[in-house]
């Protein structure tokens, strides 16, 4: 088996009796349009030995930061720059900055404290940002100051160069959402009772101590711990649902405590979306507590101040099929793909029949059940939805598998179940199945990609806003990896195509060679 070899460029060296070149501080500033001054080295002064760093990058492979580099200058910084104010030391450009955050996350690099020995000995890392050696302060401090960009200016930016280079559109998109834990300790859950223990504590030792900063922190997020607790409780009860089972986290009151999907058990969790295109481009992204639907309107917005243009395809699994979601495409003319939830199909074991088992005839308003007998509207009252009832479930073979109310099975009929009645006849037809078979391919590599490349098993920050940032920084180092690949597999197809045409031309040079010298051997007559 032969072993590679990296040839080193020597060409390039410097002269043995003369002086190494140094960069000045001149030559280390930049000034922006705005007439400040940035930290900013040259990266073409960057040299390995006597060979400059971009070069030997090449000659060793690692060609992922030249693209990284290449990608990023091509943004405007602008709208980063603009928030320095114009006097004082100068700080680290924005753009060298971002380029290690960046950098740094597609490598799964999380901490701040590696982001800094990171700039310090990565090669790399190196070339992307030019040299500099920030410490974590700094690069914490550069995160938040920018963190509304991640999101908006800068994220959209990003996607629409990252879609040029991918040569990818935003007309058909495909959603989803995740579970990822929050970071807090899912050992030290609050039931009701503990809730309102520690803010009775917390009450108490901040009257003893009232000047103390600390205890008025503590009692600060004992109150928002108890409030948030007895919302979610009532929310509870109003859609029915037991309360004796509500948790919450004395340390991360806004993540909600719920089941995740890769081990058992329940924890703080939050839960982000994204919207990616068929090239498996995010142009859209959102975190929230629990309501992955609610995200969509939001998303669906975002992706088209990306591309300027409105979807015309959304596929969505199960989990997305409710009225807001429908109603949010039917406003925007998408065509949607969507099937029912849990309640769609032939009954589990131990269940009844799903509503969607009962046939609804618009002409008569009447549904037909799986026995074939009509359910027609009861009385009204107030009820701002209809009632369908039938009278002979009393000897009904299928009332087993049909109902366990004594007054036999009601069908409760909404507004939006007329739209969910059309949808389902959609995804019926073999065109919107086969069409709908492409969403798993777009959508789920991508958080994959996320959880096992980038390290994005749980959050690192604390509060909705701190997660949101960091989902942020997250799907723009994700994005510009695609664009990465995109540009890695169009060098390797140039490649090829040139050693093609070389080989080709040696081959056409060796027949006319061929041909001359039979032309020469042949006897004049």
């Amino acid at each position: 088996m032969s072993r590679k070899t990296i040839q080193i460029d020597r060409n390039c060296q410097f002269d043995l009796l003369g002086e190494i070149p140094t960069s000045s501080n001149e030559k280390m500033l930049y000034v922006a349009a705005s007439g400040r001054q940035f930290i900013a080295p040259d990266r073409q002064q960057i040299y390995l030995g006597m060979t400059r760093l971009d070069r030997y990058l090449e000659q060793a492979g690692l060609t992922a930061p030249i693209s990284v580099a290449s990608l990023l200058d091509a943004q405007d910084w602008s709208e980063f720059e603009s928030r320095y104010a114009g006097s004082g030391r100068a700080p680290y450009a924005p753009r060298a900055m971002m380029g290690l955050v960046l950098f740094g996350i597609m490598q799964g690099i999380h901490s701040l404290r590696t982001l800094e020995r990171l700039a310090r000995q990565d090669l790399g890392c190196m070339w992307v940002t030019g040299g500099i050696c920030p410490d974590h302060a700094s690069i914490g401090r550069f995160i938040l100051l920018h963190e509304d960009s991640f999101s908006h200016g800068f994220f959209e930016s990003l996607t629409r160069t990252v879609l040029k280079v991918t040569g990818s559109d935003g007309q058909s998109l495909a959603g989803d959402g995740t579970i990822v834990e929050a970071a807090c300790s899912h050992y030290k859950l609050l039931r009701e009772e503990a809730v309102r223990a520690q803010a009775e504590v917390a009450r108490q030792a901040l009257e003893q101590e009232p000047e103390n900063r600390k205890r008025q922190q503590e009692a600060t997020l004992a109150c928002q711990v108890e409030n948030t607790f007895e919302t979610r409780k009532q929310a509870r009860i109003k859609q029915a649902s037991k309360t004796d089972s509500l948790a919450i986290s004395p340390t991360e009151p806004e993540a909600m405590v719920q089941a995740q999907k890769r081990r058992r058990g329940k924890a703080a969790a939050y839960k982000p979306s994204v919207l990616a295109n068929e090239q498996r481009v995010i142009l859209a992204h959102d975190v929230d507590p629990s309501q992955e639907n609610s995200l969509i309107p939001g998303l669906l917005e975002q992706s088209q101040r990306v591309t300027g243009e409105c979807a015309t395809d959304l596929l969505l699994d199960a989990g997305y099929c409710c009225d807001s979601v429908i109603e949010a495409a039917l406003e925007r003319d998408i065509n949607l793909l969507c099937p029912e939830g849990k309640g769609a199909g032939k009954p589990r074991a131990g269940k009844v029949f799903p509503k969607s088992q009962f046939c609804y005839n618009p002409l008569e308003d009447v549904y037909v059940c799986p026995a074939g007998e009509p359910l027609r509207p009861g009385p009204q009252g107030e009820k701002t939805y209809k009632m369908y009832r039938t009278s002979a479930c009393k000897d009904c073979l299928l009332r087993q598998q049909c109902t366990k109310a004594e007054a036999g099975r009601r069908i409760r009929r909404l507004d939006g179940d007329e739209a969910k009645e059309a949808l389902r006849e959609v995804m019926q037809q073999p065109q919107a199945q086969k069409e709908y078979a492409q969403r798993q391919a777009m959508v789920e590599p991508v958080f994959s990609h996320l959880k096992i490349l980038q390290g994005l098993t749980r959050f690192r920050r604390r509060g909705l806003a701190g997660v949101k940032r960091e989902f942020a920084l997250h799907v723009l180092a994700y994005n510009l990896s695609r664009a990465v690949a995109a540009l890695f597999w169009f060098i390797l197809a140039l490649n090829k195509v040139r050693w093609w045409i070389i080989a080709v031309t040696l081959m056409a040079l060796t027949e006319i060679s061929r041909l001359r010298k039979t032309v020469q051997l042949e006897p004049a007559h």
